[in-house]
């Protein structure tokens, strides 16, 4: 089996949402729900796709009995579950609802220095 590793960037509709929920007087997310969370306002939020919240992801992929048509897919459903597995956010977990709030992007290579040569 192989594993993929993807790149998911925040977009600014994800704070937009978070916000609004925030001052809806939702409960507040507790020291190690806010510590998982990228922060719009620690990673200066601005215009430019380089100043968004990025994440690495890595997932095995294939391998004998596994039925995964859309890769892609199965991250972006995999990746809202596991977020939203920590926040009070219920939404579906589909590629249309990450597509609104995230980007995806398949990593060219990925190096593990820790790895010797």
């Amino acid at each position: 089996m192989e594993k993929s590793y993807y790149i998911v960037t925040f977009k600014s509709e994800y704070f937009a949402e978070f916000s609004a929920n925030q001052d809806s007087g939702q409960e507040p997310l507790d020291r190690e729900e806010q510590r998982r969370l990228p922060s719009p306002q620690d990673s200066g939020l601005g215009t430019q796709h380089s100043e968004l919240p990025r994440v690495i992801l890595g997932i095995t992929q294939g391998g004998f009995g596994q039925d995964v048509i859309n890769d892609e897919q199965q991250v972006k459903e995999r990746f809202l579950e596991y977020l939203f597995s920590f926040e009070d956010i219920d939404l579906p977990r589909t590629s249309q609802v990450f597509d609104a709030y995230f980007r995806l992007d398949a990593a060219s290579e990925f190096i593990d220095l820790d790895e010797e040569i």
